[in-house]
């Protein structure tokens, strides 16, 4: 049989050719971007990757002939001479080889048998092959492994020693290395069993679910921000803590792929599987100003889509979004079908630039729960108490109040020592606040607000309890006094009534404060003479400001100098919320004059009707308003009531700030109508599409939902055929370093196919079969004699398998850039042991941020963190989007924008100096050395063997020792001679330091473990 892997061929059996694994990959590469599955760039309506494209219809002939390749047009255009008549022509750049033509025409010359390609077939259990060493197997995966060793007349390796085989087995199921402590357990235990309990020891693990999560991490796109404009912070961090609970718990992988893409829509969700569904939320977002909100929601559901089909469908689906695919069977209908599920969920376009845009859900501490629960029934019986005051109050309008004239113009001071209640404080730069009046005095009360500016400077607030209500005629004012040591250029008012597009300004007209001549920008004049308090008015209309809008936040902005602000307000004739009155219907007459909308929904409602009009109820509903918010009589019994309820909120406001929040999926109500774009374009809609699923795979179970559940049970249906595959693909490939199919992300035509597609439809089965019982296949897996072998490369095996892919030893590849950092600060003692929790901010280059964000984003300037959130796992790590840590970056960690399946692993030397240089490496380096110093060995060889077998766990080589010991004393020569440079180099980081230790023998040791932790043994599983 022929196999390709690898691009290689292996075995020679010139009798039996198979299309699935020999000629479609060659049809894939060469032909089918012509004749596939894209219809708008299919030449000739020839179709290669369908039967009767091949081998013709009843309406149109086919180009093979089965037994006769000399008739076949596909055999002659490919072997053709005439570069006319050759198939690919010499335009397209491809070209096939001798071998590639003979092998088509032994195909065709052997019956043409057609086969599906592999991927979309339902998996079932082939048998076990038969082996000549069965005694070597330990379970059905060695029978696999050795049937096709020995085919390629290949032996396995023999197994690791045992220290090796607990180094491998830690990292592969922790991510951490094991203990001195642990190897001499191991090393000590020599019952039949003692490798498997440890494995079992692993398994039970918290640091397993850890280390799987950081794994999907990278399948999810999970990251702290929202990754596009201002990439603030979001709240997402219990979603990844989610993430590691499932694997601990061992949740069976169906229900995890169900709860990550329709939590929220199973019956009486639970917290949790909301949570789950947090999964759709981490793709990248914006609120950029300018954004459409059309496009984006189509981005996002464009993404989530390909998100979908790439982590647990291993297909490229997102290449059908502006066409058909051009390799595999999956139509630009068919993906829009999918993006439909995805399409009517509830988020909104714009992210809002928060850290909890919804949907979310809270999720309280027990502490928190509590407190809540304390001010909710505070809140609860002041409110009872209100309805027990209204109930005692005989309200009679009194008629000599019946009519009147509207009120006068009166002047309401908005802010003076303070800013209204509820308001959100902001500003642009240097912070703003409220100081005791000094010199100047302030024009009225006690304070003033103060701010210096060297440029352009803002202070604003926002979202007051009680806003502001413009009548008509109204002006607006402030008091300022400009320093007339350190005057202003130009100073300006603003006004936000849902929008901050009113302006006022005195000085110069400069163009950054707004586009000049806006009708509601309005230049006043010059700037008032420093040195005395002067008040400053515009009229309302002329800001844009017209008769009943509210105003809910006010803005002070100067270029330069400093400015005392001080009493702020309106002069005005609209009744304000919270106005007293001693009648109702005069209350009621004056309103009706105005404009009833300002009042709170169900008042204005009923404001709206005449009284004849009105029932009972209604007039109650408003006597019972009048009497709580304006009835001058009751304001002595109300407003305290009032006052305490506001306090409660104000509380209220504040605890449910400081509680965590999840981004959760939810749906519309009524769901978003579903149109095949044109070339993915959202502004180019064409045929209407319901969800649906590609035709080339199982259909739907008939009681499906329309919905992301009725996808996601559809996903992990038995007849699936991708997503068991899928799923042991990734698992085995982040054991072995490579999956069965190398092309984790990608199992269509034209990714690469499994080295072992027996073992791997084996395996697929076994995990659906076990329950999808995730650790049951990982301790399958590890339990191997497969997994056993030594790494050791033998010749023969270097020559005729350089990357390992028929697993004739064991795997031995470069760690991961988390496990990398952990491990040094696993041996060096630093590890701060702890499970979840909000992401963290550990060392990383200052002002690194600065150079991608915007100066009003939350995360334009990196502040790190200090205490034992330095010392965290790597998967706690803060991750900015457009800025992800560099400490991960540089080994090869993706920036997680998108969903990846499989990261790169290259070898650099800038990755040497980082971990020579990096502030965590060597910190991490003197804590390893106060920990052998520790120790108390007379002997320096006592000392740099701990230290050898704290990061490889064995003990070193004489050869080994003599160099730790010549660079140990090398070293401590030169600390002598340069006490300076050994407290400088004992300074590094922010852990205290052993101050019992003499800094010389501290410093020399501190560079023999800064060379332990970049020994290639100390990077790289074994």
């Amino acid at each position: 049989m022929l196999l390709f892997v690898n691009n290689r061929l292996w075995g020679r059996d010139a009798a039996t050719v198979d299309f699935d694994r020999q000629v479609r990959p060659i049809l894939s590469d060469n032909c089918f971007t012509c004749h596939g599955p894209d219809a708008a760039a299919r030449q000739a309506d020839l179709r290669l990757d369908l039967p009767e494209g091949v081998f013709g219809s009843a309406e149109s002939p086919g180009v093979v002939i089965p037994g006769k390749k000399e008739e076949s047009e596909l055999y002659l255009r490919i072997s053709a001479e005439d570069p006319e008549e050759r198939m690919p022509p010499p335009s397209s750049g491809k070209e096939l080889t001798r071998e590639q033509i003979e092998l088509i025409g032994r195909w065709i010359d052997s019956g043409a048998k057609w086969q599906p390609h592999w991927a979309f077939v339902t998996p079932q259990r082939p048998p076990l092959p038969d082996v000549s060493r069965p005694e070597w197997c330990r379970n059905p995966i060695d029978r696999f492994i050795l049937a096709r060793l020995e085919k390629e007349g290949l032996a396995p390796s023999e197994e690791a020693d045992k220290v090796t085989l607990l180094r491998r087995a830690t990292y592969d199921l922790t991510g951490l290395p094991p203990t001195p402590d642990e190897v001499d357990r191991f090393l000590q235990d020599d019952s039949p069993d003692a490798y498997e309990k440890v494995v079992d020891r692993l398994l039970a693990s918290p640091h397993f679910g850890e280390h799987r999560a950081r794994y999907w991490l990278d399948v999810a796109r999970y990251g702290d921000t929202h990754g596009l404009h201002l990439d603030n912070y979001r709240s997402m961090w219990p979603y990844r803590d989610w993430v590691i609970q499932a694997f601990n718990e061992n949740k069976p992988y169906d229900q995890f792929i169900i709860e990550q893409l329709a939590g929220d829509l199973l019956p009486n969700a639970t917290l949790d599987q909301k949570v789950a569904s947090g999964f759709n939320r981490c793709n990248v977002t914006t609120s950029e100003g300018g954004a459409i909100d059309a496009e984006f929601l189509v981005r996002y559901a464009v993404d989530r889509t390909s998100t979908m089909g790439t982590a647990f469908m291993g297909l490229t689906v997102g290449c059908a979004v502006c066409h058909d695919h051009k390799y595999d069977p999956i139509t630009q209908k068919d993906f829009y079908r999918m993006y439909a599920y995805f399409y009517s969920m509830a988020d909104p376009a714009m992210d809002g630039n928060s850290d909890r845009t919804p949907p979310i859900v809270s999720l309280p501490t027990p502490e928190q729960a509590t407190k809540k629960a304390a001010l909710e029934e505070e809140r609860a019986a002041i409110e009872k108490q209100i309805r027990e005051e209204l109930d005692k109050v005989d309200y009679r309008d009194p008629d000599e109040e019946e009519t009147g004239p509207a009120p006068s113009p009166r002047e309401i001071v908005w802010i003076d020592d303070e800013v209204p209640a509820g308001a959100a404080l902001s500003a642009d730069g240097h912070p703003w606040e409220f100081v005791e009046a000094g010199d100047p005095a302030a024009f009225s009360g006690k304070k003033v607000m103060r701010r210096k500016a060297e440029g352009l400077a803002q202070h604003y607030f926002t979202k007051a309890t009680q806003p502001l209500v413009v009548g008509d005629d109204d002006t607006l004012f402030v008091h300022v006094y400009l320093d007339p040591q350190n005057p202003p250029r130009e100073i300006m008012l603003q006004w936000n009534d849902g929008s901050w597009e009113h302006r006022a300004f005195w000085g110069e007209d400069l163009i950054e404060w707004g586009q000049s001549g806006s009708p509601s920008r309005k230049r006043i004049g010059d700037l008032p003479a420093a040195g005395q308090w002067v008040r400053l008015e515009v009229s309302a209309k002329d800001v844009g400001l017209e008769a009943g809008k509210q105003i809910n936040g006010w803005a002070f902005t100067q270029y330069g100098g400093t400015v005392y602000w001080d009493a702020t307000g309106i002069v005005t004739t609209a009744i304000q919320p919270g106005e007293k009155f001693r009648s109702l219907k005069r209350w009621e007459a004056v309103v009706k004059g105005g404009k009833p909308d300002t009042w709170p929904k169900p008042v204005a409602e009923i404001l709206k009707k005449s009284a004849d009009k009105r029932t009972q109820e209604e007039q109650a509903k408003l006597r019972d308003y009048f009497v709580e918010f304006v009835y001058e009589d009751t304001r002595a019994i109300f407003d305290p009531l009032h006052a305490r309820r506001d306090e409660v909120d104000k509380q209220l406001r504040e605890l449910e700030s400081q509680i965590a929040v999840s981004l959760v999926s939810a749906d519309l109500p009524q769901p978003r109508e579903a149109f095949v774009l044109e070339r993915g374009d959202y502004e180019k809609p064409r045929e209407k599409v319901e969800p649906g699923v590609p035709s080339v795979l199982p259909p739907l179970p008939p009681d499906a939902p329309p919905n992301r559940l009725g996808l996601a049970r559809w996903l992990v249906q038995p007849n699936h055929p991708l997503t068991a595959r899928v799923a042991v693909n990734r698992f085995w490939q982040e054991i072995f370093g490579t999956g069965l199919v190398k092309t984790s992300e990608d199992f269509g035509t034209q990714g690469e196919r499994p080295s072992h597609p027996e073992l791997l439809d084996w395996l697929a089965v076994e995990f659906m079969e076990s329950g999808w019982n995730v650790k049951h296949l990982f301790r399958l897996i590890v339990t191997s004699a497969t997994y056993r072998q030594s790494a050791r490369v033998r010749p023969e095996l270097l020559a005729k398998d350089p990357e390992n892919r028929l697993l004739a030893r064991g795997p031995r590849f470069r760690l991961d850039a988390e496990e990398i950092r952990d491990t040094a600060l696993f041996v060096s003692g630093l590890l701060v042991d702890k499970i979840g929790g909000p992401s963290v901010k550990p060392y990383q280059p200052e002002g690194l941020w600065e150079a991608v964000g915007y100066t009003t984003s939350n995360t334009a300037k990196f502040v790190q963190d200090h205490g034992e959130k330095l010392y965290r796992r790597s998967l706690y790590t803060f991750w900015k989007r457009t800025s992800p840590p560099p400490g991960l970056v540089l080994f090869d960690a993706p920036s997680r924008e998108a969903c990846v399946m499989r990261r790169a692993r290259t070898n650099t030397p800038l990755q040497a100096l980082n971990l020579m240089n990096d502030v965590q490496y060597v910190e991490a380096a003197r804590k390893m050395a106060e920990r052998l110093l520790q120790k108390g060995f007379s002997d320096p060889g006592d000392t740099a063997k701990y230290g050898f077998k704290l990061v490889t766990c064995r003990e070193p080589k004489p050869s080994e020792l003599a160099v730790l010991l010549e660079l140990y004393r090398w070293q401590r020569d030169y600390f002598e001679k340069n006490p300076p440079a050994a407290e400088q180099l004992l300074q590094v980081g922010e852990s205290p330091r052993d101050e019992q230790l003499p800094a010389r023998e501290l410093a020399a040791w501190t560079m023999v473990c800064n060379a332990l932790l970049n020994l290639d043994e100390t990077i790289t599983k074994p």
